[in-house]
């Protein structure tokens, strides 16, 4: 939104009630937050934006994502509320859904930017996030039968889990200090210069590994 030549619309082409001349995106963002928008300018802009973001990426879908935070902000708050699940990780998940959904959506459909809250809320519904892990309980119930967890403390059972090649050394430290030291995930990747998304995902990946070893007696048996 901002140097030199900041990303903008021509609102004499794209019409639906805009102003007839070049619009820079925090004009529209102004002009999409005011209660005098109307549903079909509001409608035409965001296919414009979904059609810009699906073929040109790069900074036209974080052009798309800033204009969407307000809708975003309210959807990772209305999930959190619902759910026990980290605030941060619903923020990651809520963003990475969004993006793809900018590339599912149906532009025939009408309130295009509801149909991208929809698809994104599903699409954290589907990732896992909502599920808080419960790897080192005393037993579980699973498929009917009890599982029995290794004795032990948690930070041997992930070196074995590394030793036997279920997760790698790098998954077992992001586990260890964000799980077992209460480092909010955020505070890890700062520290280390690395994207949360990809480290959430490298954590539920590994977490969802260790599960079903565990509940395939793979890290069963044996000294922790």
């Amino acid at each position: 939104m901002q140097g030199p030549q900041p990303l903008g619309i021509d609102g004499a082409q794209l019409g639906a009630g805009l102003p007839a001349r070049d619009i820079a995106l925090g004009e529209l963002r102004a002009i999409l937050l005011h209660p005098s928008c109307g549903r079909v300018t509001r409608d035409e802009v965001w296919r414009h934006l979904i059609g810009q973001a699906r073929v040109r990426r790069g900074a036209w879908m974080v052009a798309a994502v800033a204009l969407a935070m307000p809708m975003l902000r309210r959807l990772a708050i209305s999930i959190c509320r619902s759910a026990d699940a980290e605030r941060d990780d619903v923020e990651a998940e809520v963003l990475t859904g969004f993006m793809d959904a900018l590339a599912k959506v149906n532009l025939q459909w009408t309130h295009p930017l509801l149909r991208l809250s929809r698809l994104t809320r599903r699409s954290v519904a589907r990732s896992g996030v909502l599920q808080r892990p419960c790897l080192l309980n005393d037993a579980e119930t699973a498929e009917g039968r009890t599982l029995a967890y290794p004795s032990g403390h948690a930070e041997l059972l992930l070196a074995k889990a590394v030793a036997q090649g279920i997760i790698t050394a790098e998954a077992a430290e992001i586990i260890a200090v964000t799980r077992l030291e209460n480092v909010p995930l955020s505070d890890y990747c700062r520290r280390r210069g690395l994207l949360y998304c990809t480290v959430l995902k490298r954590r539920q990946r590994a977490e969802a590994r260790l599960r079903q070893a565990i509940v395939d007696g793979d890290l069963t048996g044996g000294d922790l």
